[in-house]
């Protein structure tokens, strides 16, 4: 629901989320390494709090702290700090959503937000494109002017010739599979592959909007087996997991099909480069493609949240890294010019590259020299 529709639930939680917890309270710079309150220590309310006689709707850092703090009962660890962090100044009510919406916060069985789609169509020089308005993650931006990382864009622009085959994994509303169509043309092929059925009907739609016949389609989740997974859902962003094990809050879950995709894509059909975002199960995805991989040999364009794997693929990041580099695979940086910048094997150099960035995620382009 939008705006004043969204009731007291989502209101309560952001308002909960204000309030420092009274006992034993530490700032978030204590809780990220800087000294603590000796254990015990008690802060009365009007000593150490001093409730804000105004409500700001802009999302502080304490604020992101404490949905950490009271929406999924831990703190922040330092690899996923920087890019959340990163958010002060946003919307508050955004910023809150994003953690309601999350997979770790669904686990918890508690409500999750939601909001009425309105759908618009973004018009560009070679494609047109169904967005929501609603949608903060990506349709807002589509709808803006700005469907993609315009360093991604010069990248599909540099590497794309028409007759290509395309391969995106992590679709969502398919921005950039529209370009990749316009780029690749009728002789090519795209196939898109989204498990997020509102995305997928604004792709489909799009694709007919555009009569881009070159596309297919997919809905499902990518994977390295044939198996359900959960799906939680931030606007058009998804995170994909393991089914919850308590069955009140199995019934609650939205679920989608997982498929290794060797077993789903055509071996006749030639994919030339490969897109991966997939909010950390990028490993998974590559290793239900091993024969695509070996036959094909893509380029492959892969965001790269070392925050975000542990938790979904199960690797580090420099363990990621380090597979693409035993399939042959040199690396290079994607800038927001759409530049490389060459890392070859070197796994440090990309950990740095990340590092500087200051952001939760970097992208990456691979290929096999």
């Amino acid at each position: 629901m939008r705006g004043s529709d969204r009731g007291g639930g989502l209101k309560g939680l952001i308002a909960a989320a204000r309030l420092p917890l009274l006992r034993n309270l530490v700032s978030p710079r204590q809780q990220l390494g800087e000294p603590a309150l000796d254990a015990g220590t008690r802060i009365e309310p009007s000593r150490g709090f001093k409730v804000p006689s105004q409500h700001s709707p802009v999302a502080t850092a304490e604020d992101i702290f404490y949905c950490f703090r009271l929406l999924l009962a831990r703190c922040p660890n330092p690899e996923e700090w920087p890019g959340h962090s990163s958010r002060a100044g946003e919307d508050l009510e955004n910023v809150v959503g994003s953690f309601v919406n999350s997979r770790e916060f669904a686990e918890r069985g508690m409500a999750r937000k939601t909001y009425d789609e309105k759908v618009e169509v973004a018009r560009f020089p070679e494609y047109a494109l169904f967005a929501s308005p609603d949608d903060l993650a990506v349709g807002k931006h589509a709808l803006n002017g700005h469907p993609f990382d315009p360093g991604i864009g010069a990248v599909y622009r540099r590497y794309l010739k028409p007759g290509m085959g395309v391969l995106d994994v992590g679709a969502n509303i398919g921005s950039l599979v529209m370009l990749a169509a316009a780029l690749v043309g009728s002789a090519g092929c795209v196939i898109a592959v989204e498990p997020n059925p509102d995305n997928v009907r604004l792709l489909e739609a799009s694709r007919r909007l555009n009569r881009f016949d070159q596309i297919q389609v997919l809905q499902l989740a990518a994977g390295h087996e044939t198996a359900l997974l959960s799906l939680n859902v931030s606007f058009s962003n998804g995170v994909t997991g393991d089914l919850p094990k308590d069955l009140q809050t199995l019934l609650a879950a939205r679920s989608v099909q997982c498929i290794a995709l060797d077993k789903v894509l055509p071996p006749q059909r030639r994919i030339d480069l490969l897109k991966l975002d997939v909010e950390g199960a990028e490993l998974n995805a590559l290793r239900g493609m091993p024969e695509l991989l070996a036959r094909d040999r893509p380029i492959i364009v892969s965001e790269f949240s070392p925050g975000s794997l542990p938790g979904i693929s199960h690797c580090t990041g420099p363990e990621y890294l380090a597979f693409l580099i035993a399939g042959g695979y040199r690396l290079g940086v994607i800038e927001k010019d759409g530049s490389e910048t060459p890392c070859g094997t070197d796994i440090d150099a990309v950990m740095t590259a990340f590092a500087r960035s200051g952001i939760d995620h970097i992208d990456l382009v691979a290929a096999v020299i």
